[in-house]
């Protein structure tokens, strides 16, 4: 199959193409990768959905809408035995490849109708040949509304089913709370965030708030320390699905506060009720919740946040909280205000940037990194090269005689490049690809200083050593360097550790029951590879053999990368391992568990080419 992804080396989109895997390959493969796997492993899930299927009582024709491999259309195959006709529609050419290998293997073809379209592509009498008398579907996010379930199902009624149709689901309901979180507030309030750390640097414009947009972000909320909760949990709307549902709704709710504190955001999560005679339901719901569902990663909470220092609230009082949706999308006004701001510039800062910018630590080391940097000996250029804001402030902050401070931005665009004016108005912004920068643009001069953090916008929601971009277009620049160039960030060390993972890999690798919630380290953390910065690209190939501290079985390996500011100082490294909250760490995972008794052998290999990092275990 084919899918896209963008080169970690180039920034560019590419497509590549990936085999179905068979017997060999790694859980880490671009499929495992995916959710798919967490779905089918989500055996909650799948047994709710299978005994409401099993309670519809026989059809003539079932719909499935957004099939992906096909699991509901077998259980519906299944439930009817064998004695209706099931389409199934699925509009991504990989996935519908894939269900109709899994359908011919398990011998429906003749019983489930395949169709690569859109549900609402589909023409009664030329596509299918009647409506159907019942839906399966299952196109829901965290948030239940991003996947287009409201626009699908008011197709469906009105073009696709008989009235009266049965569905599974029967319903969904969101329910809401409000939660006190200083965790949750440093990746919001990046204003408030610098009134603390009085470090001289300024990241948030007086604008600043007109940088977020309205929408809810996805969290595992159960991990997020020090969450106090200040109101019962809130109906805040329902989702019928045996009828067409309103495009738009809004729902007046009052909530009760139980205690004193500052609301600095709305947690929210959705229930399923599978069946009309709510006897099978599934829930999304934190763990503080009672009959929340086992631990799984492609549906998560949802966290909306409030604006700036939060909502005061007071113990016993009563807030006015009016919920509204549309098509795609859910908000939460609070008495009469507006929650957050709309983004009127076209340039959304992330929460993972704003966490970025208001980390104390990554400011202090980039920071003394940089004043170390152009305070060294004379110099003519320095050249910023990333997108994350902070070393051309830090640069322009830092005093250094008649050095030019010049910026390449990919990631940042024109929004992106007005809002880093607002805070670095002195920078002097180059607008070229670095594969076409000359010497003229720095009139004739070399550069002297090679800047990043690293941080690039297309990579974050990728993994750390992604950014291994920086070294590819140092190399790139090396033309227009000085003899003796300063690189900061000089090295980047790829770190791992093995760890017991049982939720995770049973999540990702096999379909089989997900047991406990369990994760211990079994090593030391230990170094796999070094990049050096200070020299061209080149590919590299690692060996690590290390001593298990902790017997037991093991899953995978947890990796990061740290990057080295300085060579001389070992204090001034950015992290992005497991204390970091700004960063996600990588999960290399084993094919089968090892039992960890002594010792864990390690290759690991960097292609220059590709920027693609391999990691095998030697059996």
């Amino acid at each position: 199959m084919l899918q896209q992804r963008v080169n970690a080396l180039t920034g560019e989109s590419e497509w590549i193409l990936v085999g179905d895997g068979g017997d060999g390959g790694d859980a880490s493969d671009p499929l495992a990768e995916s959710s798919y796997l967490d779905m089918l492993n989500d055996r909650a899930r799948n047994r709710a959905f299978s005994s409401a299927i099993a309670k519809l009582g026989r059809h003539g024709h079932v719909l499935d809408i957004g099939a992906g491999t096909g699991l509901l259309s077998l259980m519906a195959w299944r439930a009817m035995e064998e004695q209706c006709q099931v389409t199934a529609c699925e509009s991504f050419l990989p996935m519908y490849k894939l269900a109709r290998k899994v359908c011919r293997d398990n011998g429906t073809m003749g019983a489930i109708k395949l169709l690569h379209m859109r549900s609402d592509e589909i023409k009664v009498g030329v596509d299918i040949s009647s409506k159907a008398d019942a839906l399966v579907c299952e196109i829901l996010d965290s948030e239940l509304l991003g996947e287009g379930i409201i626009p699908s199902l008011r197709h469906a009624h009105e073009h696709l089913l008989r009235p009266n149709a049965a569905t599974v689901p029967y319903r969904a309901t969101v329910y809401a709370q409000l939660v006190e979180s200083d965790f949750l507030w440093r990746l919001h309030d990046l204003q408030g965030v610098e009134d603390r750390l009085q470090d001289g640097l300024a990241f948030a414009p007086n604008d600043f708030y007109s940088y977020f947009k309205h929408r809810q972000h996805a969290f595992h909320v159960d991990e997020i320390p020090g969450m106090k909760l200040l109101s019962e949990p809130f109906e805040a709307f329902v989702l019928d699905f045996y009828r067409a549902p309103d495009v738009r709704g809004e729902f007046n709710q009052a909530v009760h506060v139980n205690f004193s504190g500052t609301a600095h955001a709305i947690v929210s999560w959705w229930v399923l009720q599978l069946d009309k005679d709510g006897l099978v339901c599934y829930s999304t719901a934190p763990r503080w919740i009672r009959g929340a569902s086992e631990w799984c990663d492609h549906w998560k909470q949802c966290v909306w946040f409030l604006p700036g220092q939060g909502v005061s609230v007071e113990e016993q009082s009563e807030l006015r909280v009016v919920v509204s949706h549309d098509e795609a999308s859910v908000r939460y006004d609070i008495n009469g205000g507006v929650c957050c701001n709309s983004s009127a510039s076209g340039f959304e800062l992330s929460l993972q940037r704003c966490r970025m910018l208001g980390d104390g630590s990554r400011r202090s080391i980039i920071q003394s990194a940089i004043q170390k940097a152009l305070g060294e000996r004379e110099l003519g250029n320095c050249l910023i090269r990333d997108d994350g804001l902070m070393s051309a402030v830090c640069a322009l902050s830092t005093p250094h005689g008649s050095c030019h401070v010049a910026g390449l931005f990919p990631g940042c665009r024109r929004d992106g490049l007005k809002y880093l004016e607002s805070v670095a108005s002195k920078l002097s912004t180059i607008h070229k690809d670095v594969k076409h920068l000359t010497g003229d643009d720095f009139k004739g001069h070399k550069v002297d200083v090679l800047l990043g953090e690293p941080y690039y916008a297309t990579y974050e929601h990728a993994l750390p050593w992604k950014q291994l971009r920086f070294w590819y277009e140092r190399t790139t620049l090396s033309p227009l360097l000085s003899e003796n160039p300063i690189i900061v960030p000089c090295f980047g060390i790829l770190y791992g550790m093995a760890c017991h993972l049982p939720d995770l890999w049973q999540s990702r690798c096999r379909l089989e029951e997900v047991d406990g919630f369990d994760h211990r380290s079994l090593t030391k953390p230990f170094s796999l590879l070094e990049f050096n910065m200070r020299e061209e690209i080149q590919s590299l190939s690692g060996f690590a053999k290390v001593s298990v501290v902790k017997t037991g079985l093991c899953h995978g390996v947890v990796l990061w990368m740290d990057w080295v500011m300085d060579p001389e100082n070992k204090d001034l490294v950015l992290s992005t391992g497991l204390l970091n909250p700004s960063w996600k760490q990588g999960v290399k995972l084993f094919r089968k568990p090892l039992q960890a008794t002594e010792t864990l052998e390690l290759n690991a290999s960097f292609d220059s080419q590709t920027g693609e990092i391999s990691i095998t275990r030697v059996v």
